[in-house]
């Protein structure tokens, strides 16, 4: 006989069901993240009009290829292909008559050397992460040591704890004592690929400790006067699933899931213009805004304790260290239009850029992203903090090398880490000294 199913057991088999096809799809695509990308190629496009620029993002979307930045597909970009889609994405590029240029023909064998010169770096070092690319539990490891080497002046703060359980933490240097110095609070890997920033970090905090200890007049004035606050990894979770594979070296979001992808941008997530020009509304996409302003749990606990340091923060700064293209840019980042304190903003900003030729020769451009050659993006940190906690100087820099639109940018050899330190080092101090 024919046995007739209730709607509460229907229901819960279609339940059961579909959890059961979100598992299969998720670890489908688990078996991509352990691979190694050995002769993927890197192409580097020049497209000239909008109806073959939208030909080439249906393309690259419709199949498993990299892409450099979601925001500039569609003018000049950088694509990496796997073997086996190579010819056919040539004859694809030709029948477009796009221009193109193949930049690299083994990504995996590049990252492979990469990964093997930073473990030397380590190893020549002493596993000290402001010489070599850390993991967050290792700079976190690094930084309880430099605590234990400077009690009283150094302490962490646990401020939450990411999606995947991850401590998040900020270390605070007060050197002379008192709790209501203004704050200069310094972050970096909201981005989970971009390594050079904390890295940069970490230099910055063991050059300022030292400074500071070698009496260097300079920096004494700068630690006395501020309280300053580090934290090197926003966003541990997506951050060091980039160390697993090469596949997953260029991941960017968050690792929160959402339907069937994973991670919501969360430099695109904070409550400020959200949902505006630079997002996305799609989970698969690179920057993903998230359901909500402050979805992830990493960008809710940043904003919660700035928000309770927010007096010391008004008479200080608020910095966000990015990779890369060589800018030192400007809110707001969701528009074009300049504020109202555009001359202000660009004079200190313009300082930074000046510390920054003077030591390395580097030339970094300074202004709002849409006007120095980037997007717009809403959602961003340095405007929350800018429009919503009333913090007048608020940067976001990103961090060498300059621009060319390829991969490879995020992925610096651990050589890169002391030039990078030095040139944001003395941008640092040039900016906070342009505001005492």
């Amino acid at each position: 006989s024919q046995q007739t199913l209730s709607i509460p057991t229907l229901i819960m088999r279609l339940f059961v069901l579909s959890l059961c096809c979100l598992q299969l799809a998720l670890l489908a695509s688990a078996v991509k993240e352990d691979e190694e990308l050995f002769d993927w190629q890197e192409f580097h496009l020049t497209i000239e009009n909008p109806q073959a620029a939208a030909t080439v993002r249906h393309y690259v979307n419709a199949r498993d290829f990299l892409v450099a930045n979601e925001n500039h597909l569609g003018y000049t970009e950088s694509v990496v292909v796997p073997p086996q889609e190579v010819i056919g994405f040539m004859a694809f590029l030709g029948n477009l008559q796009v221009k193109y240029e193949i930049l690299e023909k083994d990504v995996g064998g590049m990252l492979l050397r990469a990964r093997l010169e930073n473990k030397l770096s380590a190893r020549a070092f002493n596993n000290d992460p402001s010489t070599y690319f850390a993991q967050s539990s290792e700079i976190y490891t690094w930084m309880e040591g430099l605590v234990s080497q400077n009690s009283g002046v150094a302490s962490l703060v646990s401020i939450g704890r990411s999606y995947e359980g991850r401590n998040l933490r900020v270390l605070r240097l007060n050197m002379n004592g008192g709790s209501n110095k203004p704050v200069i609070f310094i972050d970096a890997a909201i981005h989970a690929r971009e390594w050079l920033a904390p890295a940069t970090l970490n230099y910055i905090v063991k050059q300022l400790i030292n400074d500071y200890k070698a009496g260097n007049s300079e920096v004494r004035t700068l630690m006395n006067k501020f309280d300053w606050h580090f934290m090197p990894v926003v966003n541990p979770d997506g951050y060091d699933y980039t160390f697993r594979s090469s596949s997953t070296r260029y991941w960017r979001k968050t690792r929160k899931p959402y339907r069937f992808a994973y991670g919501a941008d969360p430099n695109r997530n904070f409550d400020f213009m959200f949902g505006g020009p630079g997002t996305s509304n799609n989970p698969s996409s690179d920057i993903y805004h998230g359901p909500n302003a402050f979805s992830e749990p990493e960008t809710k606990a940043l904003s919660d304790y700035l928000t309770g340091i927010r007096n010391q923060l008004q008479q200080g700064m608020y910095i966000s260290f990015h990779t890369y293209g060589q800018w030192w840019l400007t809110p707001p980042g969701y528009t074009r239009s300049l504020p109202s304190d555009h001359t202000e903003m660009m004079r200190v900003g313009n300082a930074a850029a000046a510390a920054i030729r003077a030591v390395s020769g580097q030339n970094f451009r300074v202004g709002q992203p849409a006007n120095v050659g980037l997007y717009e993006a809403a959602g961003g940190s340095y405007d929350w903090v800018k429009y919503r906690l009333g913090v007048k100087y608020s940067f976001t820099p990103e961090l060498r090398p300059y621009y060319n639109g390829s991969l490879s940018g995020f992925s610096p050899s651990a050589r890169e880490i002391p030039n990078s330190g030095k040139e944001i080092y003395q941008a640092v101090k040039a900016v906070v000294k342009e505001i005492m």
